[in-house]
């Protein structure tokens, strides 16, 4: 007679083994990442969430990771990566994005670039990882397009805006506000008769964005770099944005690091990996990095399951030196994520295992 081992009894069996060695606290907090694990693997998609991606590639490494982890979630079934937007003004920028989706047989979504944007430093790993070469001579990570060939940013916005339905995209500014500051300024053309303010208003359903500072321990004396690296485009943009923003602040990503092991183990399904390389560039290994970008895409394309908690609705009030303000009792439709003690270590299981994913062909 075969006895079939269920999930319950994996769970009592986590319990007991559990209870020889830890408390109580950490057992149901080990109970409930095995529980998330296992609802994430048993996920009904109903219809992908289409992305666009605002990053600032090259000044952090956990944009890298978010990329990789958005391709992990599309050949899940779970969004549809449009194109995504460089608000770094440095041309290795765009072309790590290239390497990158490239890597994940993805080479043929748009790119957009930034146009007297902020950052024009190459940073410490785009323009390395580029540079790698095999024993042959070619390029470790090569790109689908040319360098340099990527179109401006704001027009492509407006194209990828005007072919979705209405109300179906959802932004994900992980960088600078810049293009989105530039997209709202933009006047009607021959892409569409809207200008850009309601272009966006037409098209997309909210905004989800890694900005700003809301912890009132940090706040006095922290002015989050996503947003003071283009403060008048970030002003512009939270202030006047017509659609809801959930904000996953700098304390979000602070609170769930990315750990070195997983970039030294988890990884070894292949032999080069444009996300490892940068990461071993960016910063002397071994470090653990915070995964601030990375939070914002999984709200993006899980919202539903309770991996972070929202605050709001309120209204989100950039000052004049780069605070971010959060006040519920304000009229508007801006939301601030948070997360307890239990959620760090879900999403940090989840983002170590979406980000290293190995490719599904």
């Amino acid at each position: 007679m075969l006895y079939r081992t269920t999930w319950h009894h994996k769970i009592i069996v986590l319990c007991y083994l559990l209870s020889i060695y830890f408390d109580l606290s950490t057992i149901i907090t080990t109970i409930k990442c095995y529980l998330s694990l296992r609802r994430q693997n048993m996920h009904h998609i109903d219809k992908p969430v289409k992305l666009i991606l605002d990053t600032d590639m090259g000044n952090d490494i956990d944009d890298a990771l978010a990329l990789a982890m958005i391709h992990s979630l599309e050949a899940r079934g779970e969004c549809q990566l449009l194109g995504v937007m460089l608000s770094k003004d440095n041309p290795y920028a765009p072309a790590m994005v290239d390497a990158i989706n490239t890597f994940y047989h993805r080479g043929d979504v748009p790119i957009g670039m930034v146009q007297n944007g902020a950052t024009p430093q190459v940073g410490n790993f785009n323009q390395a990882v580029l540079e790698m070469t095999d024993e042959a001579g070619l390029p470790c990570f090569p790109t689908t397009h040319p360098q340099g060939s990527y179109p401006p940013a704001v027009p492509l916005l407006r194209r990828l805006l005007a072919e979705s339905e209405d109300h179906s995209v959802v932004i994900v500014p992980i960088g600078f506000s810049t293009n989105l500051h530039q997209l709202f300024d933009s006047p009607a053309d021959e892409i569409s008769e809207l200008n850009g303010k309601e272009l966006f208003t037409q098209k997309v359903s909210h905004v989800v964005m890694m900005a700003g500072c809301f912890d009132e321990e940090n706040l006095a004396h922290h002015r989050e770099y996503n947003i003071v690296k283009d403060l008048e485009a970030a002003t512009r943009f939270i202030h006047d944005s017509p659609r809801p923003i959930y904000f996953t602040g700098w304390e979000v990503g602070s609170a769930i690091k990315i750990p070195a092991r997983s970039i030294e183990q988890d990884y070894r399904w292949t032999q080069d990996h444009p996300v490892v390389e940068g990461y071993k560039r960016y910063m002397k290994m071994p470090y653990d990095r915070p995964s601030w970008d990375l939070t914002a895409v999984l709200h993006a394309v899980r919202p539903d399951r309770d991996y972070f908690q929202e605050l709001g609705p309120g209204r989100v009030t950039v000052t004049e030196d780069g605070k971010t303000l959060f006040d519920t009792n304000a009229p508007g439709e801006h939301y601030v994520l948070s997360v307890d003690h239990t959620q760090c270590q879900i999403v940090r299981e989840i983002q170590v295992e979406l980000s290293s994913q190995p490719i599904l062909r």
